[in-house]
């Protein structure tokens, strides 16, 4: 059995779907997450693992937990098999895990992958699929001999090209049959990320050898550690046996710690009565509550517990927030909100050059889609002022939308169809009906104020003559000028196109972030 690290970026896309999509809803959603666990023994009935002519190698189950709390489990397979007279290898790893966000509905995450390998272990495809409620990512490598092709359905979404060799998981069985397990020894070697399409360093360490209790037997294992910093520091701490079997591991990032230890299947399937919430180690409470946050036009922050390097790299590029100092541990930043007048919008469709990409369609935000653009153009009827048409397609999709915490992270063509969901969506939906009608756009990543804290968020920018925030989620009305602004509260920490380097997107903005940023409120202004 390998030491599954691929389990690392699988349960990196779950907190990427988890973190983000949870701060807006005004009241706790009322839909019920539909049951994701069929009575197969496998998450998804599409799964192939059982196929004739395939010969199982091996089997394992592990319990997993956040918090002490039984959260799901994963399950591992890997199978010979004979495909057009060649002899093959063929993984087979799932997961699933059911966690609540700030007291919210429970939600059922399932992820799959598949890999295939040649004779020798040279990876050949890869497919990892992610279903949160009714929504699924699914994403393909396909391996030729000097390069890789991603895939999203049928489109590609990049081209990667290599020389040197990767794996998609840590090669035990290659370390243990060609050097053996000993103490000490380290190895440095690239793994393909689905996150950023890339290859990206790890290192493993062999430890040495420990007792270990596993469900109350005391067992010798060897100890060993992995770790990258491929988008956000990841570690894990495994324990595993002579053959290189794994029975614990201890998958780390700075906001969460996931343990997973063997077991038999039936313990592993049994499903906890205890819930644990997955927000609140991301919340970050504040010394200053508001009683209406939308009121709030401008706020002066201490940021600590990051660098001040990393407080640089925010967007200050808009007016929207600025740098006022930056002492020893510590940077002083200012939000404000811009008010924005319809008379110093410019026209649109906008057709310059420079603005393509952020009226570019992709695989998230489908704007060339037929039923997306008949939406769009309903919306904006004989509208060209840009910025009154923004203003009417974010009162649409506040009206729209229904809150509900249980969507993952859909896409543009899915909100459109089923119109519910939270921050993400109504962010997703608001720039691809833009883009439709060639308003440029894109989503800001970061946090703002809600509930007596402040969580991670997402909300629309739109480009109506210069860069203007819109969160179609929280609409707030200057009362002098009558026009709409994005609340102070929020704080930008990064930006994304919404296109196939999302997650990457996503990742960067969080990194070395989520679980570590400090703020207090020094001062701020109310619109009276």
């Amino acid at each position: 059995m390998k030491m599954k690290i691929q389990k690392l970026f699988m349960f990196f896309f779950l907190w990427i779907f988890l973190v983000f999509p949870f701060l807006g809803n005004k009241v706790k959603s009322e839909v019920q997450s539909s049951k994701i666990i069929p009575e197969s023994d496998n998450v998804f009935s599409s799964s192939e693992s059982s196929k004739s002519g395939e010969e199982k190698i091996s089997e394992s189950w592990m319990g997993v937990y956040m918090g002490g709390i039984k959260v799901g489990y994963s399950h591992n397979e890997e199978f010979s098999l004979i495909k057009n007279g060649k002899k093959l290898k063929k993984s087979f790893s799932e997961s699933w895990m059911k966690v609540a966000r700030l007291g919210g509905n429970s939600i059922e995450i399932a992820t799959v992958q598949e890999s295939i390998y040649d004779e020798q272990g040279k990876p050949l495809e890869c497919i990892i699929r992610i279903k949160m409620s009714e929504s699924e990512t699914v994403m393909r490598a396909e391996i030729g001999p000097d390069k890789i092709l991603f895939k999203s359905g049928d489109k590609i979404i990049k081209e990667l090209a290599y020389e040197e060799e990767f794996y998609l998981e840590v090669p035990v069985e290659k370390i243990i049959e060609e050097e053996g397990l000993k103490p000490g020894n380290k190895y440095n070697f690239k793994i393909l990320d689905f996150t950023s399409y890339s290859l990206v360093d790890f290192s493993f360490e062999v430890i040495g050898q420990e007792d270990v209790l596993i469900l109350g037997k005391k067992m010798r294992l060897w100890h060993a550690k992995g770790e990258t910093t491929y988008v956000i520091p990841l570690s894990i701490d495994e324990w595993i046996d002579e053959s290189g079997n794994s029975w614990r591991s201890i998958n780390k990032t700075s906001f969460t710690t996931l343990t997973s230890i063997r077991m038999p299947k039936e313990k592993a399937l049994e499903v906890s009565e205890e819930t644990f919430d997955i927000a609140f180690s991301t919340i970050i409470k504040p010394n200053v509550t508001f009683e209406n946050p939308q009121k709030i036009q401008r706020v002066t922050f201490k940021l600590s517990g990051i660098s001040a390097d990393k407080i640089k790299n925010f967007p200050f590029d808009d007016g929207s927030q600025k740098i006022i100092e930056v002492g020893k541990d510590y940077v002083i930043v200012q939000t404000s909100s811009q008010i924005f007048k319809e008379e110093e919008a410019i026209l649109f469709p906008v057709k310059d050059k420079e603005f393509r990409r952020f009226l570019k369609s992709s695989a998230f935000c489908q704007a060339e889609d037929p039923e997306i653009q008949k939406v769009a153009k309903e919306i904006v009827g004989q509208e060209r002022n840009s910025w009154r048409a923004s203003k009417k397609i974010a009162e649409w999709v506040e009206k729209e939308m229904t809150a509900n915490y249980d969507v993952g992270f859909a896409t543009a063509k899915e909100i459109i169809k089923n119109r519910e969901g939270d921050c993400s969506e109504h962010t997703v939906l608001t720039v691809a009906l833009c883009r439709a009608v060639g308003i440029p756009a894109r989503a800001a990543v970061g946090i703002m104020y809600g509930r007596g804290i402040f969580a991670y968020h997402m909300w629309p920018e739109v480009y109506v003559g210069r860069w203007i925030s819109l969160d179609s989620k929280w609409l707030a009305v200057d009362k002098k000028s009558g026009e709409y602004y994005t609340d102070a509260t929020h704080i930008k920490l990064g930006r994304s196109l919404l296109d196939e380097n999302i997650f990457k997107e996503m990742a960067q903005a969080i990194s070395e972030i989520i679980g570590k940023l400090k703020l207090e409120i020094i001062d701020y202004y109310q619109d009276k």
